[in-house]
């Protein structure tokens, strides 16, 4: 078998190359679409073949297409509210040839309903129909994405932001993996690369409180697009690319999630989803416009959402409201589509407060977004474009992080200074009222434009691609905002500015990619190659990010040989071996490349004693890094490798997929050493009396004694070592898996459909950049009474990190009885093996821990440092016989059970959905996850802690009525 799929790989590569321009007399297809219920024609249904090649129905539901060769073909055919239409035919040696294809509309008295995720052709990807979407009951895309191979029941929960998963144990957790997943929406991807909202990069990383509250979960700076701003009810299909992506997808590691929404005719339809912790409300409506004016498609939902009833201040409430229009031009020649799509979001119950606060006190995130979107193709036939692709969008969002808090911890000083220097500040009062603001306003502009050229070959198509895209990303909001005077950060070290985001330069983004679609008929067998390479420039302002521009490459590859077909076997209707190869980046977002300064802020000298008392002065010194800015940032680049086998044998249809994935350079933040000098005065015990006044001058502190002289405070010069968080590329993963799913046909006498899919998933995160240890080790006292400090800095080696791994199964009986319209799934959730394990090794896998005896004599696992930074910042191999106290620097101390593997017990979980239609105008739903209500808490004998194994039991029910 390999000898013979080498000799016809060669010889398609070969005959390709040599007979591109060769083709047979083209052939003309006419055909007309029906409805299968009435026989009456579909106008404005979208006719797609194989060859990339693409046609609109009129009025009269009839299509064209001209120069076809003579053979095989398969074509897909798709129009809102029936379900859509895939099949295949063949063109003999006439002229001119017709068929007649028939649409199913969309509902339960069809003979096959499909309410699982199916398998694409080509690559790695999950398609899940509206048929599926319904059944779901969806109260987000995140919820859509459970039925992907290997994911597990998650029960729906708003009050979150949500983020896409692609190939995770741990769905949603990951912020590298939901950044890296591309969101494509109508054509356009939706960016989340220019959001700002995050405290202080350089103290806190992408947090957008100093305060770890429910605030920080509704935020997404430097993580995927919230899903939550989608809404499910305006979807009309999901085609989720887990693999290779076609190089036209850019700006991605982990995958993308290619979201189609309504626009169409449809009736009036009102749908109303209840469960304990929300509640969701939509309306909409299709309808065609007179004469040819096209179709006007217009939907609003409302949702309301607590995940804990006790704390209703903590749900989340959104609205989201949709118009589209979508007409086709020139429809007898060269048809043109057109459709435009406005979008709003907003989320209305901002504002959090609770009883636990004290009075004034609340947080608030406001997000609202207006998106504004075009897309369609213009079949040309040309000599040169067979067909031109054009999509483009703005998008406008603005947000507000908003914290109001009491801060109190008696008189201390405080600086607001921009620049660095010693200086005479002011006092913060002992308790106050806080309110800082994040205000950001990003903006993005995104336009594309795809040709492709049909090449007729004797035994196949080719059919190239070549494409640009831009993408703009800015954001002018006022950035923090806070009164000067009250600020969110008080006493000594790092400390925060305000800081507006409008002066920041934006991101633009210009990239070019070019691929080839291949299909070869090699006897009774077909050879499909998808060769392609993507480049893109980002261009970046020097100054601001320390670097110059950014360039990736990256070229992908996917095959597919159907070596099996009827017309070669009598068993197979199609048997394929698939594969693929491809890299992907990401760029850097916003955040990363334009992070926030460093401000520290020392006192010298501090003598409050009371409320207007002239003894009362206070110095304070400030260091400032004013770029934190990293001029080594890469771009994250994934490596991705797969094969597998797909295949069906008369009902039974399966597919089987290895991956392998190495995503370098994933982004995180570093610490940065600083040596940090400052003086601090003392006035001499012999003057301190009720009667000394100090005062401050020419930047050196004075006091004025009873007597009146006038004498020169003495002072000391202290050393201390800081550090500040800068972005940079810290993670490493590395993923193998199996991803199956098989669908076993119908059991007739039972109706019930069986689908078994799952995986088997093994993730390896591995920290690839050092970090710091400090300890401050009091060493004298001088003879002003002033403590001073060694400040050690230990440099701990790069490697850590954990490793997870994942079977699951999943069991899907589905029963359709289309006579009641009446389906209904019991699914059978398995964890076969779920594991967890800590790891700290270097990049060969070497553990970099050891054996010691602790303090308390008993056995302990000890990570040394590479090296220690003194208070002058002078770097020290490290060698623990010249330390003086090198338990100083040795502060990372494990039990010896903490890089074992933490393996958990075998679960099963039974989950049920129901849909009934009543008529044409009427349809009732009914979800039920972990209905037996299982429930077990593992205590973790490695890590420890506990671990709830089934997810809460979950009852949902929806109705939906048509007008």
């Amino acid at each position: 078998m390999n000898k013979y799929f080498c000799r016809n790989f060669a010889s398609a590569i070969i005959a390709i190359l040599c007979t591109l321009n060769l083709s047979a007399a083209p052939r003309m297809l006419s055909g007309v679409v029906i409805s299968s219920d009435n026989d009456e024609p579909v106008a404005a249904a979208i006719v797609r073949l194989n060859t990339q090649d693409w046609a609109a129905t009129d009025a009269d539901g009839r299509f064209t297409f001209t120069k076809l060769n003579p053979g095989k073909y398969e074509y897909e055919v798709s129009y809102l509210g029936y379900e859509t239409a895939r099949g295949e035919f063949r063109l003999n040696d006439s002229i001119r040839q017709d068929i007649i294809i028939r649409l199913n509309p969309s509902n339960l008295a069809l003979k096959e309903v499909v309410v699982t995720a199916e398998e694409g052709k080509m690559g790695s990807s999950s398609l899940i129909g509206q048929s599926a979407i319904r059944h779901l009951q969806a109260k987000s895309v995140e919820d859509m994405l459970q039925l992907l191979p290997g994911a597990v029941t998650k029960n729906p929960d708003l009050t979150n932001a949500g983020q896409a998963s692609i190939r995770e144990i741990d769905a949603g957790e990951d912020a590298n993996n939901a950044l890296g997943t591309a969101i494509v929406v109508d054509g356009t991807p939706i960016s989340n690369d220019a959001n700002m909202q995050v405290f202080s990069t350089a103290r806190s990383g992408s947090s957008s409180s100093v305060q770890q509250v429910s605030m920080n979960d509704q935020t997404t700076s430097g993580r995927g697009v919230d899903l939550r701003q989608i809404s499910p009810d305006n979807i009309e299909s999901i085609e989720v690319i887990r693999g290779i992506p076609s190089v036209e997808y850019g700006n991605l590691t982990s995958g993308a999630v290619i979201i189609n929404t309504k626009a169409g005719v449809t009736p009036w339809t009102a749908q109303v989803k209840v469960d304990p912790n929300s509640k969701l409300f939509s309306v909409g409506k299709g309808l065609r416009l007179r004469g040819n004016g096209g179709s006007l498609n217009f939907g609003l939902d409302y949702t309301k959402s607590n995940a804990d009833r006790r704390k209703t201040y903590l749900g989340y409430d959104r609205i989201t409201a949709n118009a589209a229009y979508s007409k086709i031009f020139l429809q007898t020649s060269t048809p043109l589509s057109f459709n435009v799509k406005a979008t709003y979001y907003r989320n209305l119950s901002d504002t959090k407060s609770d009883e636990a606060m004290l009075k004034d006190e609340y947080f608030k995130n406001l997000e609202q977004s207006f998106r504004l979107a075009v897309n369609g193709m213009w079949r040309l036939n040309r000599k040169a474009i067979s067909n031109l692709s054009y999509s483009a969008s703005f998008q406008y969002t603005h947000q507000e992080d908003i914290y109001n808090r009491y801060i109190g911890s008696g008189v201390v000083p405080y600086s607001h200074s921009y620049v660095p220097g010693e200086m005479q500040v002011g006092f913060l009062p002992a308790t106050y009222l806080c309110n800082y603001k994040l205000d950001g306003k990003p903006l993005n502009v995104f336009a594309q434009l795809k040709a492709n050229r049909t090449f007729l070959l004797p035994r196949g198509t080719v059919n190239v691609k070549l494409g640009v895209d831009y993408n703009l990303n800015a954001n002018h909001g006022g950035g923090m905002m806070y009164d000067p005077s009250l600020p969110p950060v008080q006493g000594e070290g790092q400390s925060v500015r305000p800081r507006s985001y409008s002066e920041l330069p934006s991101l633009s983004t210009l990239s070019v990619f070019a691929e080839g679609m291949t299909e070869y008929h090699l006897g009774s067998t077909i050879l499909t190659l998808q060769p392609g390479v993507r480049a893109g420039r980002m261009f970046i302002d020097s100054r601001q990010a320390l670097r110059g521009d950014i360039t990736a490459v990256d070229p992908r590859v996917n095959a597919t040989y159907r070596f099996l077909t009827p017309d070669n076997n009598r068993q197979f209707h199609h048997l394929s071996l698939t594969g693929g190869y491809g890299i992907a980046s990401k760029m850097p977002t916003m955040a990363s490349l334009y992070p926030t300064p460093a401000y520290f802020d020392f006192v010298n000298y501090n003598s409050y004693t009371g409320i207007n008392d002239p003894r009362n002065i206070a110095v304070m010194t400030t260091h400032v890094v004013g770029n934190t800015a990293n001029p080594d940032l890469k771009p994250a680049r994934a490596t991705k490798f797969e094969i597998g086998l797909n295949g069906r044998i008369r009902d039974i249809t399966g597919s089987v997929t290895f991956f392998s994935e190495h995503v370098r350079n994933e982004f995180g933040f570093v610490s940065c050493p600083l040596s940090l000098d400052y003086n601090r005065y003392v006035i001499p015990t012999a003057d301190q009396a009720s009667s000394t006044i100090p005062h401050y001058t020419d930047g050196k502190l004075y006091y004025t004694t009873a007597d009146g002289s006038v004498k020169e405070a003495p002072s000391s010069r202290l050393r201390e070592v800081r550090s500040y968080s800068m972005p940079a590329n810290t993670i490493d993963t590395r993923k193998h898996g199996i991803e199956y799913t098989f669908n076993f046909g119908k059991i007739k006498p039972l109706s019930t459909n069986l689908i078994v899919d799952g995986a088997w998933f093994w993730i390896k995160r591995r920290n690839t950049a050092t970090s710091f240890s400090s300890s401050r080790v009091v060493d004298s006292v001088d003879d002003n009474g002033v403590t001073t400090f060694n400040t050690y800095l230990g440099v701990m080696p790069a490697g850590a990190g954990t490793i997870l791994s994942r079977v699951n199964t999943n069991f899907r009986f589905v029963t359709h009885i289309p006579a009641i319209r009446l389906i209904f799934s019991t699914t059978v959730q398995v964890v076969w093996h779920d594991s967890y394990r800590n790891i700290y090794e270097d990049a060969d896998g070497k553990p970099l821990y050891h054996l010691v005896t602790s303090s308390l004599d008993r056995p302990m696992l000890s990570i040394d440092p590479i090296g220690y930074y003194d208070k002058n910042l002078t770097y020290h191999p490290w060698d623990p016989s010249a330390v003086e106290r090198p338990q100083e620097l040795i502060t990372s101390y494990y039990n010896t059970e903490f890089y074992n593997t933490q393996t958990y017990p075998m679960t099963c979980m039974l989950n049920f959905k129901v849909t009934k239609e009543i008529g044409n105008y009427v349809e009732l739903s009914v979800i039920a996850n972990n209905f037996l209500k299982f429930n077990r808490v593992y205590t973790q004998n490695v890590i420890g802690g506990y671990r709830e194994m089934y997810s809460p039991m979950y009852f949902g029910a929806e109705i939906k009525a048509k007008f």
